[in-house]
Order: C-alpha cells, then sequence, then structure tokens
C-alpha cells in the first residue's frame, strides 16, 4: 500500500509580500555527495536561502544516490537541523541576539531528530522523472522539518488518488527479474598507432528483501597497433571474458549467508581459464536498513582456486587446484560532514598461507570547517601470489603493447586535493548563460 501511495508538495513561492522588509527564510545546504541535480533544486527550492556551506545553514538536505535492485535508482533524502551551539552565560538582563553571515537576526538554532524520505526510479527513468521525484521527496522531507515553524503554510498538500482496478494489477510478471545488456565500443588511431576495443556484457538480477541473486557475464576484445622508429609493425589482440555469480539470502538485521562463483579468461594474466568459489558468510555491524548513512561490513570466504594456463606459469604448471579463503572489511559512511568509504581484503592460499594478496581502497570527502573541503584517496596491494606469471621473458613488444603481466611485489596509487571557499553565502541563482562554450576542454 505504501509503494501506491505518492505524496506529492508543491512549494509556492510568495509573489506579494508584506509592506516593509521580507521575512527572513530559512537558510538551506544542498548535500549531494553523488550529485542530485543540483540546479534544478536550486531553482524550485528558491524559498529557501540556499548557502554554500553546512555551517552557514540552518537546515542541511542530505541526499544519497546508490543502485537499486531493479536496475533503477534509490534516492535516500535527509533533513538535519542545524544544532543549538553552546551560548556563555550572559549577565542577568543582558538582551541576547544572533546575527547570521549578514548581519540580519538569524532563526533560532533548532532540536530535533532528522527527517528521511527515500525514492526509488524505475529502470530506464527520464532525467526529468527521476528529478520528479527527488524534487517530491525533499519537498516531503522539509515539510515535515518545519512543520512547527511560521514556513509551514508556503507547503501545499496533495494526495492522488487511484481506482481498485489500478491497485489490484500490482503483480510483477517478471517475478523480481531484472535483464541488463550492454554494447560498447571505441577507437582510436593516428598515422603511428591504432586502438579499439569492443565490450559486450549480459547482467541478470533478483533481488528481494531477502533473496539477492546476481549473474553477470561479459566479453570484450583490445585491439593496438604501433609503428615503431625502424619500421615495426607491431599488433596486440587481448581477448578476455568474465563470468561472476552471487547469492545472497538475509539472515535476520545483520547476517547473510551465500555464495560466489567467479570465471575468467585473460591471456594477459597467463590464463585460459580460471575459476574460484565457495560459500560466503557477512555480518554487518549496522542494520542492513541504515546502509545508505551507515556499513560496515565483514565478509568472510572460503572455496577451491582452479587456473589452466596458456603457457607454463613461473611455478611449472599448465593447470592447478588449490583451496583459498579470504576477510573482507568494508565501511561506508555518509554523513552531512561528508563520506567515508573503506575498503580491505586479504586473499591466500590454505595450503601456502604465504602466498597471499592484502589490498585495500579508501575514498574520504570532508567539510572540516565552513568553506573548507578535503578530499582524499587512494588504493594499495602487497603482492605475493601471482602463480599465474608466463615462466619465460616478457619481449620487449609485448610490454610495449600491455599484452603479458608483470611480476610485481606492490601496487600504489593515492589522490589528495582541498577546497577552500569564502565570499558571498548565497547559492540559489542559477544562470546557465556561456556554459560548456568549449566543448574540446569540457
Amino acid at each position: 500500500m505504501k509503494a501506491a501511495l505518492l505524496l506529492v508538495f508543491v512549494l509556492i513561492l510568495s509573489r506579494t509580500p508584506p509592506a516593509g522588509a521580507e521575512a527572513r527564510r530559512p537558510t538551506l545546504f544542498l548535500s549531494c555527495p553523488q550529485g542530485c541535480f543540483d540546479d534544478y533544486l536550486r531553482q524550485q527550492l528558491s524559498y529557501f536561502d540556499l548557502v554554500r556551506d553546512r555551517h552557514q545553514a540552518d537546515w542541511t538536505l542530505f541526499i544519497v544516490r546508490q543502485a537499486a535492485a531493479s536496475g533503477g535508482e534509490r534516492t535516500t533524502l535527509t533533513v538535519f537541523p542545524r544544532p543549538v551551539p553552546p551560548s556563555p552565560p550572559e549577565p542577568e538582563g543582558a538582551a541576547r541576539s544572533m546575527r547570521d553571515d549578514r548581519g540580519e537576526p538569524s532563526a533560532p538554532a533548532r532540536h530535533g531528530p532528522p527527517v528521511s524520505r527515500e525514492v526509488t526510479s524505475r529502470p530506464g527513468a527520464t532525467e526529468d522523472e527521476q528529478r520528479q521525484q527527488v524534487l517530491d521527496a525533499a519537498l516531503q522531507a522539509l515539510y515535515l522539518a518545519l512543520f512547527s515553524t511560521e514556513h509551514a503554510p508556503a507547503f501545499r498538500l496533495s494526495l492522488p488518488g487511484r481506482e481498485g482496478n489500478t491497485l489490484s494489477q500490482l503483480d510483477d510478471p517478471w517475478n523480481y527479474w531484472v535483464i541488463a545488456p550492454e554494447l560498447a565500443g571505441a577507437a582510436e588511431a593516428s598515422n603511428r598507432s591504432q586502438l579499439a576495443q569492443l565490450e559486450a556484457a549480459l547482467t541478470l538480477r533478483r533481488i528481494t528483501d531477502l533473496d539477492k541473486l546476481t549473474l553477470m557475464v561479459a566479453y570484450a576484445r583490445y585491439f593496438s597497433r604501433y609503428i615503431l622508429e625502424d619500421g615495426t609493425d607491431a599488433r596486440g589482440d587481448i581477448p578476455t571474458w568474465d563470468f561472476n555469480a552471487v547469492y545472497a539470502r538475509s539472515v535476520g538485521s545483520q547476517w547473510a549467508l551465500g555464495s560466489t562463483v567467479t570465471g575468467e579468461g585473460d591471456p594477459f594474466e597467463n590464463l585460459k581459464v580460471h575459476v574460484h568459489f565457495g560459500p560466503v558468510v557477512e555480518y554487518n555491524f549496522f542494520p542492513y536498513a541504515q546502509n545508505a548513512t551507515a556499513q560496515l561490513r565483514v565478509a568472510y570466504q572460503a572455496g577451491l582456486w582452479a587456473n589452466w594456463y596458456d603457457e607454463l606459469s613461473v611455478l611449472g604448471e599448465l593447470r592447478e587446484l588449490r583451496p583459498y579463503h579470504a576477510l573482507a572489511l568494508i565501511a561506508d559512511i555518509n554523513q552531512p560532514w561528508g563520506s567515508i568509504q573503506l575498503g580491505t581484503q586479504l586473499n591466500s592460499f590454505i595450503d601456502q598461507p604465504a602466498q597471499l594478496r592484502w589490498g585495500g581502497v579508501a575514498e574520504v570527502s570532508l567539510q572540516l570547517f565552513e568553506g573548507f573541503a578535503l578530499n582524499v584517496s587512494g588504493n594499495v596491494a602487497w603482492i605475493r601470489d601471482q602463480i599465474s606469471l608466463r615462466g619465460r621473458e616478457v619481449t620487449d613488444v609485448e610490454l610495449l603493447l600491455g599484452t603479458t603481466q608483470l611480476p610485481a611485489t606492490y601496487d600504489i596509487g593515492t589522490e589528495i586535493g582541498f577546497s577552500y571557499t569564502f565570499g558571498s553565502v548565497h547559492n540559489t541563482i542559477v544562470n546557465p548563460r556561456f556554459g560548456r562554450l568549449d566543448l574540446v576542454e569540457e
């Protein structure tokens, strides 16, 4: 029944302000780590004074977008009030006042719990449909947050009805199955080099609250050609395929059990066929229902690891069957002050624990104080499990074309940046004039 009801709120901007100065509008900060139709929302929410930093706002509208099971997108919107700051004691009888960054009397900071709403777009929904759904959910959350304030009358509430025969036709003929084929290609050429790639994939998903089943198969082919200074014509051709199947079943609000099967063929890694499979158990320290704002999951898997090689491996093998296990820890935090995504995993072969691989990834985006944002991302891997390396030396042509894997003991990548913004606090007006003039640069 909940899925059948759609609350539509229309925000009305007063066109006839009362005599004298206009009453102070509430300030709002729009926080969207994954992007959320920013320009559109600023235009539609122009009733508010939108500001550029959450520390300047009476309210923060925090929006998180995630891929949904259906192939659409789920958006979670949360309105956070600005907390009341601690105030030093004042002399008895002294008048108290608060002023905002514009020197005007500030609305009092508010206590109270955050207000949240969720909306899920259908697969293939247009951008206009998605942004309208996001706007409706934003107005719902803002209305509840401002319900006890003088701004509540600015909202208008309506509830469109549906006929009974419509409500009786909600069965899913696909039984929750979603099928997503993909096809892509690219090419680049100059007088001394040509590059081309073709990629195709097919994904099948069936995801309910109790079960999750995902099947994916993909094929790709990468062509490269270089004319060297001595006239040598160097050509590369790398066909690859991948298969992945994941099944998970919910066990309570924080546990999940299931299994995974992964297969691939990749000449770059000397793999004619690779398969590993086994059961998986996962525990989330937060209930899964809170996944939009906080996740801390630990997962353990164990099973068999099988390789068939194109050439003799560095260990002198043409095929291998090994027991393996892996332990992973994943953290995902989304809050008004920023977002943190961390992941680490340790893989090793059970029969030879020294043949292992540890890897970690991190993405951190923080608003440390007004106007100052820090963004850090990186990945690291400690590699001791390259059992599929070719037993011979890599040729110069293979090295140039990138068709053969080289031995490595570690891999590191990092990126760090910060920004600082100051000046006018207003961030409501959208002016698209002269946008994207230089398409080559943009």
